[in-house]
C-alpha cells in the first residue's frame, strides 16, 4: 500500500517558484506586468539569504509514539520513520503497516503521520483535492470532518480498499488506508491515535 498523494504533495512543494524577496510566502506566486509593457519585468534571482527559513519540524523520534498500539491477533511490521531538512522544506514521517492474518485476501492497514511544520506550500499542494467529492459505481471521494479535523475520505470497490486522511491542528497530517476491510475501520483506526496530545506535541 502506497501513501500517494501526500507524496505527490512532497515533490510538488519541491517545484514550487522560489519567492522573488523575503516579503513573498512559500507557495505564493506573483507576476508583475508594468503599465503597457508586453512581457513580465525579469526577476532577480533569489540567493539563499533572500529566502524565509522554513518551518521546523518535530524529529520523527517524537512522532513514533503515536502510532497505533498493534491490535490482539494482528502483527505489524517494524515502524519507519525519517527526518528530512533541505534549503526550502522539512519533513518528519512516520509510518507503520499492520496485518490480520497469512491470506492474500487478509485485512491490512498501514498508518502515516506527517510533521510539515505548518509549511503553507505543504499544506495548499496535499489539500488541493480535498474539495472533490463524487460518488460513483467504482467507489467515492468525499470531504469529512472529524471532531473538528478537516479530511479526505476515498473507497475503491475494485481493490477493495479505501484511505482516510485528517489534518490534526493545523499541522499534522494522518493518513490510514486499509484494504479488504470496510471503510468504516478507517475511523476506528483514527480512534486508536491520541490526536489530541498530537495536536498540542511541539
Amino acid at each position: 500500500m502506497r501513501t500517494c498523494f501526500l507524496w505527490l504533495a512532497i515533490a510538488a512543494v519541491a517545484l514550487l517558484p522560489m519567492p522573488e524577496s523575503s516579503a513573498m510566502s512559500q507557495g505564493d506566486l506573483k507576476v508583475s506586468i508594468g503599465a503597457g509593457s508586453s512581457s513580465p519585468a525579469p526577476a532577480a534571482s533569489a540567493t539563499p539569504s533572500d529566502r524565509p527559513a522554513p518551518p521546523p519540524v518535530v524529529p520523527y523520534e517524537k512522532l513514533l509514539p503515536f502510532l497505533p498500539q498493534t491490535p490482539a491477533g494482528w502483527t505489524a511490521e517494524k515502524p519507519s520513520g525519517s527526518t528530512t531538512e533541505i534549503e526550502v522544506f522539512n519533513l518528519s514521517t512516520v509510518a507503520q503497516t499492520y496485518q490480520k492474518g497469512e491470506e492474500d485476501n487478509a485485512p491490512v492497514v498501514t498508518v502515516t503521520m506527517i510533521d510539515a511544520g505548518g509549511h503553507k506550500g505543504y499544506f495548499e499542494t496535499t489539500t488541493m483535492r480535498w474539495k472533490m467529492n463524487a460518488q460513483t459505481p467504482e467507489g467515492y471521494d468525499k470531504t469529512v470532518e472529524i471532531d473538528g479535523m478537516p479530511g479526505y475520505e476515498h473507497s475503491s470497490i475494485a481493490t477493495n480498499s479505501s484511505s482516510l486522511s485528517v489534518i490534526v491542528a493545523q499541522r499534522y497530517f494522518i493518513q490510514i488506508e486499509v484494504a479488504n476491510q470496510d471503510p468504516k475501520e478507517l475511523r476506528e483506526w483514527l480512534k486508536k491515535i491520541d490526536v489530541k496530545k498530537l495536536g498540542e506535541l511541539k
